[in-house]
């Protein structure tokens, strides 16, 4: 249900709605699913690992050794800071999108997209059984060159305006969010878009491994972790995940990548990005604040008792300012602020008000915020928002502060202030709704993180077992304690990774994520 309804909004009329709630895990697989972002020669896709809880995503990979990239350090996915100029990198990826004067070239992509859907229709087939879809699962050496080059052309306008998108600093959007009178409802066209160019991205990068182009084929990833990094920049949750989805596609790029017998050692060149590499702050701190940026007015709701009137008007405008909330959410009772839209939503709430006073009143009292020797003073209506601003205040800090922690400790705690919320609700009822609509699955977003190191340290992890071939005549290491320079822990354990050696193969593993681990095995080339 979450992935579906997930996918609807991310879709809608091409563009992508701010939708809030713990519908985050089910859109962090849809956007890593469209992004294309899954294995070669896998033995499971990239699925939810609710439909196939024993799935792994396997790659098999035939390796070369390589010495010690010297300089060490010269190789930058991401541009030094000393190096990137002042200004604004999303003017830039607005060019690469076809924004500006490049309507002909959209034109003629629509229309591409137009006839596959056609033949989608007429065949019954799936869309990744067509090109360009299907370059997106293609190895590199199934690449068919000419017909890849031919489709690349059409984008060629791409290119100079994703290299100078790289050399900014900063990505802004310049959304001023405190502005809007319906954050929820903010469109998102050009995250959109920003997809589309990853994907672009993916095939430009393969075809350059496939054609030996290995300097282009590091370029083009090298763009994409900078897109990832500049889009982490963005308000919203949804951008950070686009973000991590443009970053997965880059570090799957490198794994095939690591395959070629030109491929220099790129242990370094990932060493030296920052941790995490996306961060999620600036959207989580946007998260903190969603409900008084969607109900400023819930955020001026204390203690000082104010008259039966002022309440009529504070209804209505929290009955206008949750409408869309109710509008995205209409299936849930769980989180529904009121079954009913139109002129009668006014009224729906203020019985829905009336009816939650004793439990607003017992929560108040049992968290020492009014007293029995005062609490009678107060009109019904402030009694149950006072609980629900404090109600929510609460449990978000529960959510977030368990993103300062590593994921092993983090994970079980966030368990717990989930269930807690639960049984709240059915204890409390009503005025507890907005928060367990609005908190963002922290769980996820940690999970989000978490992987992306996982994927970066696993390369690493190739790049010292490639390092170590380099020196000992082209065999594998029997231990990664063996390797010439330090493997990073898995960092869903901190423990070091799954490590066997059987002749001539060797395999990587980690157990964790419980959803989708990975196994990648590893051999030297002959």
């Amino acid at each position: 249900m979450k992935l579906t309804r997930a996918m609807y909004y991310l879709e809608r009329d091409s563009s992508i709605l701010i939708w809030r709630g713990y519908w985050v895990l089910g859109f962090l697989f849809s956007v890593c699913l469209i992004a294309g972002a899954r294995p070669i020669n896998a033995q499971a896709t990239n699925t939810d690992a609710t439909d196939n809880p024993s799935a792994v995503e396997t790659w098999k990979l035939t390796i070369h050794p390589a010495v010690e990239s010297k300089p060490s350090l010269k190789i930058k996915l991401l541009p030094d800071p000393t190096e990137q100029l002042d200004g604004n990198a999303a003017v830039f990826y607005l060019k690469a999108m076809g924004f500006l004067e490049q309507e002909g070239a959209r034109d003629r992509i629509r229309e591409i997209y137009k006839s596959i859907g056609e033949q989608v229709k007429a065949t019954g087939k799936s869309a990744e059984e067509f090109p360009p879809y299907s370059y997106q699962e293609m190895h590199p050496r199934d690449y068919p060159q000419k017909e890849v080059r031919e489709f690349l052309e059409l984008l060629a306008f791409q290119e100079l305006s994703l290299r100078e998108a790289r050399r900014f600093r900063d990505f802004s959007m310049y959304r001023n969010l405190h502005l809007s009178d319906n954050p929820i409802g903010y469109l998102l066209p050009e995250m959109q878009a920003m997809r589309e160019l990853a994907r672009n991205q993916r095939i430009r990068c393969r075809l350059a491994i496939a054609e030996d182009r290995i300097d282009d084929a590091i370029e083009v990833i090298g763009q994409q972790i900078t897109m990832s990094h500049h889009v982490g920049q963005d308000d919203f949750l949804v951008s950070y995940l686009i973000g991590a989805a443009t970053l997965r596609v880059a570090l799957d790029d490198t794994l095939l990548l690591l395959e070629h017998a030109d491929c220099p050692n790129l242990y370094w060149s990932f060493a030296q990005l920052p941790s995490p590499l996306i961060s999620p702050e600036r959207s989580l701190a946007v998260e903190k604040q969603f409900l008084y940026m969607q109900v400023p007015k819930l955020k001026e709701v204390n203690t000082t008792p104010l008259p039966e009137e002022y309440w009529t008007l504070f209804i209505e405008d929290f009955s206008k300012r949750t409408a869309d909330i109710d509008a995205y959410n209409v299936g849930s009772d769980v989180t529904i602020v009121s079954k009913v839209q139109g002129e009668e939503r006014i009224k729906s709430i203020q019985k829905s008000v009336l009816e939650n006073a004793p439990q607003a009143r017992e929560y108040l009292l049992s968290r020492g915020i009014l007293s029995t020797n005062n609490i009678d003073t107060y009109a019904k209506e402030q009694l149950v928002f006072l609980a629900m601003k404090d109600y929510y205040e609460v449990h978000r800090d529960e959510h977030f502060k368990w993103c300062h922690l590593p994921y092993q400790l983090s994970r079980e705690k966030i368990d717990l202030t989930k269930a807690s919320m639960k049984k709240d609700q059915e204890r409390y009822g009503w005025f507890t709704g907005v928060t367990q609509n609005l908190l963002p699955a922290i769980d996820a977003v940690n999970e989000v993180v978490t992987r992306t190191r996982l994927r970066i340290a696993l390369i690493q992890a190739i790049e010292a077992i490639r390092m170590a071939g380099a020196e000992n005549g082209g065999k594998l290491i029997e231990s990664l304690n063996q390797a010439p320079v330090p493997i990073p822990n898995n960092p869903y354990t901190d423990k070091p990774f799954g490590y066997l050696v059987s002749e001539d193969m060797a395999v990587l593993s980690s157990d964790f994520p419980e959803a989708l681990p990975i196994r990648i095995e590893l051999k030297f080339a002959k």
